[in-house]
């Protein structure tokens, strides 16, 4: 496939997750704690393990996007009963033809699914990956899904690393904001083995690090001032991953941080080399400039971000991946060439595809 345009940051949120998926996919031993659909006076909603599942009631996120994307763009949600666009195939591929994007990279719902039964987070990530993985394969050259890692066990995180890779799945997703020990622990040295072994990128996507983690009050500026500041809470991940050694021991190994925008990232990369030369030197292993490991095995996706484009040559131009963010209400989509040809302006045809295709099909060897 000739790949002209690439989104390298699209979503399947939790309203658009098919009900069924986890009643007909995990054991019969967790069907009854597992998600499932109800109908509320309010309207649909997600229950697991006895509780509404957060941010999984379906009336609300509907509600939200009265002005997102897909109500937006004039297009119905659920065209056919209990059948939504963004977990259907053939709709998934109409709206990326209408918005002329070739291929997508297509996260989880971007906060981390919540379970309190360990073992019964396992089996509904494993009931969701395999689904994705068949959801995929409708049209394995466009669609391009990222598993979710269970993170609450680095065994169980390699586990399922190696089960996702056996599916072909091109990615997965490491939840730094999910994850039972941080980034620099050397508990995850096996799953930075076998991600650099695999040739699987891991994504570290935005969704945490704030106090204000879970925002539901508008009233004082809750949600815009974490929809704000939540791309730059990937710092820590950042750091921790460069300087706790995973990418010099794993040359193989690479990152992805998505959704994260980019303007913020070419000043930490001085400030980590600029402290790495003046005094972390004797106090850290690796012996290789912090900028220089980011520019061998770190990626970063942004939306719209005029700042970090006039910043480009700081950032590399081969280290930077274009997404769309269908269907969420800030997405481009189905305006992305549109946002593209209005903020590119000042970037070379070579440059402007490398952002909008030929990284993503790099990292992700599409081709």
């Amino acid at each position: 496939m000739q790949y002209q345009f690439v989104s390298g940051d699209d979503h399947m949120d939790l309203a658009y997750i098919p009900a069924s998926v986890w009643q007909e996919r995990v054991p019969a031993r967790f069907k009854d704690q597992a998600p499932r659909v109800e109908e509320t006076a309010q309207g649909r909603r997600w229950v697991c393990e006895g509780k509404p599942w957060t941010f999984g009631d379906y009336g609300t996120m509907r509600g939200a996007r009265l002005t997102g994307a897909i109500p937006r763009a004039g297009v119905v949600e659920e065209p056919e009963p209990w059948v939504f666009r963004p977990s259907t195939p053939r709709y998934r591929l109409e709206d990326m033809d209408r918005d002329g994007i070739d291929a997508q990279v297509i996260y989880g719902p971007p906060l981390p699914l919540s379970f309190q039964d360990q073992e019964l987070r396992v089996a509904c990530l494993q009931a969701y990956n395999s689904w994705l993985a068949e959801f995929c394969a409708a049209a394995p050259n466009r669609l391009i899904g990222i598993p979710i890692l269970p993170m609450h066990d680095p065994t169980a995180t390699v586990k399922e690393l190696e089960r996702v890779a056996q599916l072909g799945l091109k990615g997965a997703l490491f939840g730094v904001f999910d994850a039972v020990k941080p980034v620099f622990h050397e508990d995850w040295e096996p799953v930075w083995a076998v991600a650099a072994e695999a040739g699987i990128p891991l994504s570290f996507h935005l969704g945490g690090g704030i106090r204000n983690a879970r925002p539901t009050d508008p009233s004082r500026g809750q949600i815009a001032a974490f929809v704000a500041a939540v791309p730059m809470q990937l710092d820590e991940a950042l750091c921790e991953i460069i300087f706790c050694g995973a990418l010099e021991d794993h040359p193989k190994l690479k990152i992805v941080l998505a959704e994260a925008g980019i303007g913020w990232v070419p000043y930490l990369l001085w400030r980590m080399d600029h402290e790495f030369q003046k005094q972390l030197s004797s106090l850290v292993s690796i012996k290789t400039k912090p900028s220089e490991l980011f520019q061998r095995q770190i990626w970063v996706t942004f939306e719209e971000d005029d700042i970090g484009l006039k910043l480009l040559s700081d950032l590399g131009e081969d280290k930077v991946i274009w997404a769309s963010d269908y269907p969420h209400p800030d997405s481009t989509w189905p305006h992305s060439h549109k946002y593209i040809d209005e903020h590119m302006t000042s970037l070379s045809p070579t440059v402007k595809k490398k952002l909008t295709c030929d990284n993503t099909v790099r990292l992700y060897n599409l081709e």
